[in-house]
């Protein structure tokens, strides 16, 4: 899954057994991910959509 690092300011790619998929509060998807790129530890959020959430298996 492709998620931004505003951290970083780039695109960053994450292996789909690495994600983790939750509901929010407002009843939408989501997911995050904690990664390490170039010795930095990057905590990742974002919104699913609904092809991104089926895809997941959420």
């Amino acid at each position: 899954m492709r998620f931004y690092s505003v951290q970083i300011r780039e695109f960053v790619e994450v292996p789909d057994g690495d994600v983790e998929v939750f509901t929010m509060k407002n009843g939408k998807k989501a997911a995050r991910a904690t990664t390490n790129k170039d010795g930095r530890e990057l905590k990742l959020f974002k919104i699913l959509s609904k092809d991104d959430a089926a895809r997941l298996g959420a």
